[in-house]
């Protein structure tokens, strides 16, 4: 995902995902995508769901998973490089997204399987393996 500059309007994830669903034209999917990023900038969620819209409009896992593992590397850290991870960051002023676990996000996997989107799983589940390298 490029930078779609600022917002052009505020929308929720459900929103986001009952529009972009029904919305045949990438270009469009992708702005809508900016906006709920912008409008819920804490939610890890908005990732998972625009992989289930690209699932659906017929995307490629290994699309999928380049989207997810951008999700996973902005959630995984969310302070910034030169912070350790896997601690509460607002001490830093930072009031935005926390750290979100494997297992959190395994917990997502899960959930899109069970909506019938294995590709959204399969992908998310491999990007996973390779972000949390132990």
């Amino acid at each position: 995902m490029s930078f779609a500059g600022p917002p052009q309007e505020t929308i929720s994830i459900q929103d986001f995902y009952d529009r972009a669903i029904n919305t045949p034209d990438a270009d469009t999917r992708r702005r809508l995508f900016a906006d709920v990023r912008v409008s819920n900038p804490g939610s890890y969620q908005a990732w998972v769901k625009s992989a289930e819209v690209e699932e659906h409009w017929g995307a490629e896992e290994a699309k999928l998973k380049t989207l997810l593992s951008r999700g996973i590397t902005v959630f995984k850290n969310p302070a910034g490089s030169g912070c350790i991870t896997d601690h509460d960051h607002s001490q830093h002023g930072l009031v935005g997204p926390q750290p979100i676990t494997k297992h959190t996000w395994d917990s997502e996997a899960t959930a899109a399987e069970k909506r019938g989107k294995q590709k959204t799983a399969k992908a998310l589940r491999e990007a996973l393996e390779e972000s949390f390298q132990d």
